[in-house]
């Protein structure tokens, strides 16, 4: 296929070859955070639309939250559900920037050098992104982990306190009988000596 065709350097070791995309992603990630920052303060100064300062800060904060969720999921906890919810946010997110880029792009108010790296960043982290999807699509199932058995779990630790209850009950057994055979050698021991005096 295409897919298999594209990725064919990564088949080799494919969860450290999503491992380092992510990480690449992440770098941009955290740089669009820095710019969102300062083109949000470029339109404050410049009179730029509310809109626009609402969208540019919430994007940016956006974009911070999937770099945590997205760590977490790959790092902690790539199941099947986490993985296809993640694959859908990165989705919803990379559209978001072309839109983003094309609104940007041709806006006149402000520092228009500013604008235009921003929408830059916009349509460069966007292509990032949708190749990181396809990445993490295509190796997907190297990549899933099933997820923990509650109810066997359960189970094992309900097994393992009766054991340990068990035993707890034997010890006091192994006690007594420790005292009886005692009390028995000394029986023994006297019933000797009486036989000897006799």
């Amino acid at each position: 296929t295409v897919m298999s065709r594209l990725f064919v350097s990564c088949s080799d070791d494919p969860k450290s070859s999503v491992h380092r995309a992510w990480g690449v992603s992440l770098l941009f990630l955290v740089l669009y955070f820095i710019v969102s920052i300062i083109e949000m303060l470029n339109l404050e100064q410049h009179g730029g639309s509310r809109a626009l300062v609402i969208a540019t800060i919430w994007t940016g904060l956006l974009h911070l939250m999937l770099a945590i969720l997205g760590t977490f999921i790959l790092k902690r906890f790539p199941t099947s559900f986490a993985l296809g919810f993640f694959i859908g946010v990165i989705l919803v997110v990379a559209n978001q920037n072309l839109i983003l880029f094309g609104i940007f792009h041709g806006y006149v108010f402000g520092n228009l050098q500013t604008h235009h790296i921003f929408s830059s960043l916009c349509f460069t982290l966007s292509i990032i992104l949708l190749f990181f999807t396809a990445l993490l699509v295509h190796f997907r199932q190297d990549l899933v982990v099933a997820p923990i058995d509650v109810s066997s779990q359960t189970i094992m630790t309900t097994t393992s306190a009766k054991r340990q209850q068990q035993q707890q009950q034997q010890l006091p057994t192994t006690q007594e009988q420790q005292k009886y055979d005692k009390q028995v050698d000394e029986s023994g021991l006297s019933d000797g000596s009486n036989y000897v005096r006799a």
